[in-house]
């Protein structure tokens, strides 16, 4: 019995390491703001303790961001707003740290690729970021936003014809940086 304790406990922490981040990150996108988003995943894995969830989810992210999605719309309803894919929500991960022009060009590529994403249609913009950013499965996605797989495929399909489109419209305006090297 307590050794099951302290694997559920290893389990959890695992899964805790695992999906704050993407959480927080999805929740900021629909409640624009950081706060409120921490009360919601907080509240997200509070409910999947006590749930016993972690033994019974075969496909833990799906349970969590399904959760997290209808705590953080509640949360909008609430106070009747809804905000996705702000710049400020953005968080780079840790890694090798860039020369500082390819900070600033990632940045402003970022902030460019961000800015067309915001003109998207929520549906598709909350699509492009579970699959893309948070790298879940179409059958996840479809189970999270309470639609079909195929409906998945086709908001990601014109999301991205969209995004094509509207990235050769505007993308004369953005140079990248290339510093010169004397090699």
């Amino acid at each position: 019995m307590r050794s099951e304790k302290i694997e559920t406990g290893q389990k959890f922490e695992e899964l805790l390491k695992r999906f704050e981040i993407p959480l927080l990150q999805y929740a900021v996108r629909i409640t624009g703001d950081r706060e409120r988003a921490r009360d919601v995943v907080q509240e997200t894995f509070v409910k999947f303790q006590r749930n016993g969830a972690i033994n019974r989810a075969d496909e833990p992210a799906t349970w969590l961001f399904t959760v997290c999605r209808n705590a953080a719309l509640n949360v909008c309803r609430k106070e009747r707003r809804i905000m996705y894919l702000g710049e400020e929500a953005v968080e780079l991960g840790e890694g090798e740290q860039p020369m500082p022009f390819d900070r600033l060009e990632q940045k402003e590529a970022a902030g460019f690729l961000l800015r067309i994403v915001a003109t998207l249609p929520a549906r598709q913009q909350e699509v492009i970021q579970l699959k893309f950013q948070d790298d879940l499965s179409y059958q996840q996605i479809a189970e999270i936003m309470k639609t079909t797989a195929n409906n998945v495929g086709v908001l990601l399909h014109t999301a991205l014809n969209t995004l094509r489109q509207r990235y050769g419209e505007i993308a004369g305006d953005f140079i990248p940086f290339k510093p010169r090297t004397t090699e």
